[in-house]
């Protein structure tokens, strides 16, 4: 007897390993982008990390003060940036006088869940604002999602954002990198 229910243990987690677990519908994904907002708002960069695949790619063009930069970043360099972006909120937040408030929002123009249901492509936008005026990321972004082992994650981003900055005359865009 107790053969027998360790053997149908084993045949549901292997169903769930390699097919319930990775399926995934529409909800999920939009589940999937409310978490990463939440994670945004409590400025928490390791959420926002458990959200990538192991084998992420994320192509990035961003445009800040006229000057445009290219990159492709793994999953480690990913959550490396986001780390350093949250401590430059944190120090423009000092440099300010205080800590300054987050506001985000997306949009999500498109989702197509493939016919497997293994993946979903998605088309958006969004706007991450510090304080009133003092930066804003403006992106938008063509994103591919999975499901790995019952948990959403990003495995593809091709995302353009720009940057712009205002500081309410209470600084120059200069003051907001110096040490």
């Amino acid at each position: 007897m107790k053969k027998i229910a360790l053997v149908i243990a084993l045949c549901v987690g292997a169903w769930y390993f390699f097919i319930g677990g990775r399926k995934l519908d529409e909800a999920m994904v939009r589940e999937y982008y409310e978490k990463e907002a939440h994670a945004i708002l409590s400025r928490d960069p390791e959420l926002l990390c458990k959200q990538l695949s192991s084998k992420a790619v994320i192509q990035d063009h961003t445009v800040m003060m006229g000057q445009a930069q290219d990159a492709t970043l793994n999953r480690d360099q990913a959550c490396d940036a986001t780390r350093e972006t949250f401590k430059l909120f944190e120090n423009v937040g000092s440099k300010m006088g205080g800590m300054l408030t987050i506001e985000y929002d997306f949009h999500l123009d498109s989702v197509q869940v493939a016919t497997d249901r293994k993946s979903a492509k998605v088309e958006g936008t969004s706007t991450l604002k510090m304080g009133e005026t003092v930066m804003q990321f403006r992106s938008s972004f063509t994103q591919e999602l999975v499901r790995e082992l019952g948990q959403m994650r990003l495995l593809r981003s091709d995302q353009r954002s720009v940057v712009r900055m205002g500081g309410a005359g209470a600084m120059t865009q200069s003051d907001f990198f110096r040490k």
